[in-house]
This record gives C-alpha cells, sequence and structure tokens, in this order.
C-alpha cells in the first residue's frame, strides 16, 4: 500500500514528463531483478526444509554467494550499459540509470536474507525491513524532489531506502541464526523446481514493464508520463485480486497432494477475483476523470480516454494470471511457457505498432485477451477431450 502511494505521489509532485523517466526507471530494474527475485519462494521452501542450524547455515551461504555473484554482474552490467540505456529512454543525462546499479545489487542480496527468515518462520524479519523500506523511499524520494533533484533524488531515494532494508535484515538474520561455514549446497535441485516459477513471473513482469519502456522511447516525455499513469492505474486491479491467487495457489496445491476435492476453491476464487476486477473497470468506464484526478491530479487528466482500455487489458491480465498459478499449483509447469510467448508477442506488436497510445493499449490488450483464451480452450481440451480431471 504504502509503494502505491509513493508512485500516486510522485506522479503528483513530479509532473508527467519526470514521472514518465521515474516510472521507465522503475520497469527496467523490475525486469532485470525477476530472474533472483522470482525464485524467492524456492529459497523459503528450501530453507525451511533444512534439519539443523548446519545444512541451514549450508542453504543460506550457498544462496548468498550465487546471488552475490549474480547481483553484482548485474550491476556492473548496468553501469556499463547506462549511457545506451538513456539513450534509448531519451534521457538527457546518465546519472538516474546509473542508480539502477547498486539499487538491484543491494534488493538482491536482501532478498536472500529475508527469504531465509521467512522459511525459518521469522516473518518479522522479513515483514519489518520491507515496511521500513517504504517508508524511507516515500520520505527521502519527496524531500529531493522537492529540492529539486527530480528523477534522480527519488532514485536515490530508493537506493537510501532498499540499503537501510538490507543491513536491517542482516541485523534480524545474527539475532536469530548462527551462520556457521560447511559444505555448499547443492543448487540443482533448487534450480530445476524455481524455473517454471521464474519463466511464468519474468512473462508476468514483462506484460507491464516492457509497454512502459518502449512507450518511453517511442513518444514524448509528456506522453510517457501519462501512459505511466494509466499503467500504474491499471495496476489496482492486479494489486487488489492477487492476494486472492496468492492464497489460493497453497490451498489448491495441498488439497490435490492429500486427493481432496479443490473445485469449490478455485470456483469462489475465480469468481471474486473476477468481481473486484469487473467493478473497478466499470468504474474506470463510467468515471475516468475521476479516477486520474483523484490519483494523479489535473496534469493527467487528457489521458482519461484511454483508461477503460487500460482497466480491460489489466482484467484479462489478471484472469490469465489466475489461471496460470492455477495450473501451476496442479503441477502443469509447461503452461508456464503460455505466458512468456505472449509476452514476446506483445512486445513485437508494440514494436510494430505505436502510433498512439491507444493502439500500444490495444496491442497489449490483444495479446492478454488471445492469452486469456488459449488457457481456457487448454482446460477445456483436457477437461473434456484427454478427460484430466482438473476440477476435483
Amino acid at each position: 500500500m504504502v509503494n502505491y502511494l509513493y508512485h500516486l505521489v510522485m506522479g503528483r509532485l513530479m509532473g508527467p514528463v519526470e514521472y514518465g523517466v521515474l516510472a521507465s526507471l522503475y520497469s527496467i530494474l523490475y525486469i532485470i531483478s525477476i530472474i533472483p527475485m522470482s525464485t524467492s519462494f524456492a529459497m523459503v521452501k528450501f530453507v525451511s526444509s533444512t534439519k539443523n542450524e548446519e545444512e541451514l547455515s549450508s542453504v543460506y551461504l550457498t544462496l548468498k554467494k550465487f546471488v552475490s555473484k549474480l547481483a553484482l554482474a548485474g550491476m556492473l552490467i548496468v553501469l556499463l550499459l547506462s549511457p545506451l540505456i538513456s539513450n534509448f529512454l531519451n534521457l538527457t543525462d546518465t546519472i538516474s540509470v546509473v542508480t539502477v546499479g547498486p539499487i538491484l545489487f543491494f534488493s538482491l542480496i536482501c532478498l536472500v536474507n529475508q527469504a531465509t527468515l521467512q522459511g525459518i518462520l521469522k516473518f518479522a524479519g522479513s515483514a519489518v525491513p520491507s515496511f521500513v523500506s517504504s517508508i524511507l523511499k516515500l520520505v527521502f524520494g519527496v524531500l529531493l524532489v522537492i529540492f529539486g533533484w527530480r528523477s534522480f533524488g527519488a532514485m536515490v531515494g530508493v537506493l537510501i531506502a532498499i540499503t537501510s532494508a538490507y543491513y536491517l535484515s542482516s541485523w534480524y538474520l545474527k539475532r536469530n541464526i548462527k551462520i556457521k561455514s560447511g559444505q555448499e549446497f547443492d543448487l540443482k535441485p533448487f534450480f530445476k523446481y524455481a524455473f517454471p516459477v521464474l519463466v511464468q513471473a519474468l512473462a508476468f513482469t514483462s506484460f507491464f514493464t516492457a509497454d512502459v519502456i518502449l512507450v518511453k522511447h517511442y513518444f514524448s516525455g509528456f506522453e510517457a508520463g501519462l501512459y505511466a499513469a494509466l499503467s500504474m492505474l491499471g495496476k489496482i486491479i492486479y494489486f487488489a485480486t492477487s492476494p486472492i491467487t496468492a492464497t489460493m495457489f497453497p490451498i489448491v496445491s495441498g488439497r490435490k497432494s492429500r486427493n481432496e476435492g479443490f473445485k469449490k476453491v478455485f470456483l469462489v476464487s475465480i469468481t471474486v477475483t473476477f468481481s473486484v476486477s469487473f467493478f473497478i473497470v466499470t468504474f474506470y468506464k463510467f468515471f475516468p476523470s475521476l479516477a486520474i484526478g483523484l490519483l494523479y491530479g489535473k496534469a493527467y487528466l487528457v489521458a482519461s480516454g484511454e483508461l477503460f482500455l487500460m482497466g480491460v487489458f489489466m482484467l484479462f491480465y489478471t484472469l490469465s494470471y489466475f489461471l496460470v498459478n492455477f495450473l501451476l499449483s496442479l503441477g502443469e509447469v509447461k503452461t508456464a511457457y503460455l505466458p512468456l510467448f505472449f509476452a514476446i508477442v506483445q512486445i513485437t506488436g508494440i514494436v510494430l505498432f505505436h502510433e498512439t497510445l491507444g493502439q500500444v493499449i490495444g496491442v497489449s490488450l490483444t495479446s492478454a485477451s488471445v492469452l486469456f483464451g488459449t488457457l481456457i480452450l487448454f482446460l477445456g481440451y483436457n477437461q473434456l477431450w484427454r478427460k484430466r480431471n482438473f476440477f476435483q
């Protein structure tokens, strides 16, 4: 909630042009960090399955060593490519892009600490650093933007926040675990478990980040800022319903493993997901100016005509996200490649068709709706023709 408030406040303070810069930098950060971040569930699983403190230390140290190397490599790549990234995003300087490197580094090494603490059921060690980070990001971001540092100030605020979260999570870790060096943990089972989750996470993250980056490349700074605001308003649908998917996943997975029925869980979950999404889209249809004006201010009202389309896109995105996670909970890991294919279709479509913001949203809407239709066909084909019972 604080993170969403951050974007609303920044959107009002910075105006469309500078907010477009900030949103595009965030999108790059999301895409780069999705590979290790998507493995956090796997980290929690392997940490929670350790039998003693020695084994726990082995898993933690091996994961930290691996992720630290990955984080360092990612940071160096961002620093080296910062001039090219700045040029692609039509930025006048590279300094804001440079901050993405250290932000990425501290985000990833902090992730190992938080996943480990979750795995040993020390949830405060994960939740408190995240909450403190969100507050610091908002406070320092607002102050530095007010002082005239613009998008660079906002990114410095993020860097201060994530660095603080890392040291706070390290403090929690030292209080709860006695780390001892020993034999390295074999990462092969970890990678095998995490890969399908990685593919799915990469695809669904790309769906609402690649478009923001491409719009910043193809359109003016003002239009890019408008699109960033539309994108964040669309994400309200996803943020409002994702807890339903997160709750459904372990329940269905557990019931399937015990050969118990889960049809009611599926039907209730997808009905609530659709109802919440449909309500928000309906509000966007009839009150677009109110939604944009209330959350982002008058400077963004010119984009009100595109809000309904963005909402419909996110509705199909959210339903597709739900269905893919439902299938993954049943062990249907191959379905993770479907969203990846359509994410590539979306990117290709935007590269080819980007005359207006409406056209860009139309490409995203088409990709997400066809993905949803394909998932429905997959379920129907397997249920009716192959006689595979997905709904016990």
